[in-house]
């Protein structure tokens, strides 16, 4: 009877030992369920906020892009603005100015017409070309036709400011270089003359492209030979050493 009654309390313990196993069991399995709620839920959140921050970069990316536009926007209309109250202050009217001071004498073209014919003969426009295209340009921009244009001869001499100008930047671009890097020349005839081109190129900075100055276009030689071509280059070279100097002291 002793050892029936030990063992019906084993049992009984067993039992006790069970149940508190199988509520343990359960309270971990409610611990699980709940904590995989809980990961879902974190999930969720940070895939919320994986959106909301792509979201947000993309916006960002394109405040950048039209901020970007904006400020092109604004240099445009700014450059315009400006290029309209010099246009303004100019007052792009085609006619001839008197010297202050003079009562008589013949009176002189202003100095932005003669720079515009410049750029024309720059651009490559024909000098019996020139005074229509001003025409036009005129009529363009102020709507009112002009009552007197430069002529043709005019235009023609405007041709050697042009040169003067050119050879005096070249000149100076020149004597400002530290080395010459290479030379170019070119020969031509026109009408049995012989005619010699001059390019020298500079290159400022280690690496860079070779940057041309034309330092004359029309170099007269009494022949063709060599040695009156190296003649013409030492001379033409001489003369805008001398520019140079001249620039330097006086510009």
């Amino acid at each position: 009877m002793e050892k029936r009654k030990a063992a019906e309390k084993t049992v009984d313990d067993l039992y006790d030992w069970v149940d508190e196993l199988h509520v343990e069991l359960n309270t971990a399995k409610e611990e699980q369920k709940a904590a995989k709620r809980e990961v879902k839920a974190k999930q969720t959140q940070l895939s919320n906020v994986r959106s909301i921050a792509s979201k947000r970069l993309e916006l960002l990316k394109s405040l950048k892009v039209k901020l970007g536009e904006a400020r092109d926007d604004l240099a445009d209309e700014s450059r315009q603005r400006e290029a309209l109250e010099r246009m303004r202050t100019i007052q792009l009217e085609i006619k001839r100015e008197r010297t202050i001071g003079r009562r008589g004498g013949a009176k002189r073209w202003p100095v932005h017409i003669v720079l515009l014919i410049c750029e024309l003969l720059v651009n490559g426009t024909h000098p019996s070309a020139v005074p229509a295209n001003i025409q036009t340009t005129c009529a363009s921009f102020t709507g009112v036709e002009a009552k007197e244009l430069p002529t043709e001869n005019f235009v023609r001499e405007c041709r050697v400011v042009l040169q003067n100008v050119n050879e005096t930047l070249s000149a100076f671009r020149l004597g400002n270089a530290d080395t010459w890097h290479q030379v170019f020349t070119d020969g031509t005839t026109r009408r049995q003359i012989a005619f010699q081109n001059l390019v020298i190129a500079l290159m400022e900075e280690e690496g860079a492209d070779l940057d041309p100055v034309i330092v004359s276009s029309c170099m007269y030689v009494e022949n063709e030979t060599s040695e009156k071509c190296v003649l013409s280059i030492i001379e033409t070279v001489s003369n805008y050493r001398h520019n140079y100097h001249c620039v330097y002291i006086y510009g």
